[in-house]
C-alpha cells in the first residue's frame, strides 16, 4: 500500500501496524491474515506477527473463523481523543443551535493528506445512499467539506498535497487534475462555499464550507443530500444555511473575537 501524501516515512513495523488497522477499518467484510497480507504487500509471517500484538493490545479482534476486525481499544481511544477535542462537541452544540431537526444530513471532516476523515454526523430526517461512519475517509478533492477545507489554504500547500499528476475520478464528474482542482476552489472561494455536484458518488449532492479556528482553517462542514430533492434554490438556501452553521461553529472554536 504506498505512503498517503504527506506523510513522513517512519518505523516500518510501527507504519505497517497503522496500515493495518486502516485496512481492517476501511474494508467492507472483515479480512483474513492472508487478504491483509496480500492487500499490504508483505509476507504472511510479517502479517501474523503484527496481527498477533494487535490482538494482545486489543487494536484487534480476531473471529474464530480467522477475520479481524477493530477491537474495542480502539473505540477506547477515539472515546478519548473525542473527550479532549472541543471541534465535535461544538458541532453538535452549533447544529441543535443552529438547524434543529434539520431534513438533510450534516457531517464535519478534517483534512489528512489529501483524504478528509469524517468525525461527526448529524443524520437528517430525508433517507441519503452514504453512511457517514465516523473514521470514514475520503478524497479531499471532490467532497464539498475537502474542498472548503482546501479553498481556505494557499494554493502552494494545495500543489504539495496533490503533486502534478492526474487524481483519482470515483465518479465521471470528479476534477481530475491540480489544475481543474484549483479553479474550482476559485470558484469556491467566489461562492463563499464548496459544492460536490456527484463528484463522489451519483445521485448525492453536497454544499460545505471552511470551519475555522484561532488562525487556521479547522474543519469542513457540509450538507449532504439527494441530488433529485435539490433544485437551484434549494442549492442556495442549503448553501446559505451551512455558511451560517460555519461561521456559528467557527465563532465557538475562537476565530473571531
Amino acid at each position: 500500500m504506498a505512503r498517503p501524501e504527506g506523510r513522513s516515512d517512519g518505523v516500518p513495523s510501527v507504519v505497517r501496524a497503522v496500515r493495518i488497522l486502516e485496512a481492517v477499518g476501511n474494508a467492507v467484510r472483515p479480512p483474513t491474515l492472508g487478504e491483509l497480507a496480500r492487500a499490504l504487500g508483505i509476507p504472511k509471517s510479517t502479517a501474523h506477527d503484527l496481527c498477533t500484538t494487535l490482538v494482545q493490545e486489543r487494536l484487534l479482534a480476531r473471529s474464530p473463523e480467522g477475520r479481524f476486525r477493530l477491537g474495542v481499544r480502539v473505540l477506547e481511544l477515539y472515546r478519548a481523543y473525542d473527550a479532549a477535542s472541543d471541534l465535535s462537541a461544538a458541532f453538535a452544540e452549533v447544529c441543535d443551535e443552529v438547524l434543529p431537526g434539520h431534513e438533510e444530513t450534516l457531517v464535519l471532516s478534517v483534512l489528512d493528506g489529501r483524504e478528509v476523515v469524517y468525525v461527526a454526523c448529524r443524520n437528517g430526517t430525508q433517507p441519503i445512499a452514504v453512511n457517514y461512519r465516523i473514521g470514514l475517509r475520503l478524497p479531499a478533492h471532490c467532497t464539498a467539506t475537502g474542498k472548503a477545507i482546501l479553498s481556505a489554504l494557499p494554493e502552494e500547500r494545495v500543489r504539495q498535497l496533490f503533486g502534478s499528476g492526474e487524481l483519482p475520478r470515483p465518479t465521471g464528474r470528479s476534477v481530475g487534475s491540480v489544475e481543474e482542482l484549483l479553479r474550482e476552489l476559485e470558484a469556491t472561494r467566489r461562492r463563499g462555499y464548496s459544492v460536490d455536484d456527484e463528484e463522489t458518488v451519483e445521485g448525492m449532492c453536497c454544499v460545505g464550507a471552511a470551519v475555522r479556528g484561532r488562525g487556521d482553517v479547522r474543519a469542513g462542514v457540509a450538507f449532504s443530500t439527494v441530488k433529485a430533492r435539490v433544485t437551484p434554490a434549494r442549492l442556495e438556501e442549503l448553501a446559505r444555511q451551512v455558511t451560517r452553521l460555519a461561521q456559528q461553529l467557527s465563532q465557538r472554536l475562537g476565530a473571531y473575537p
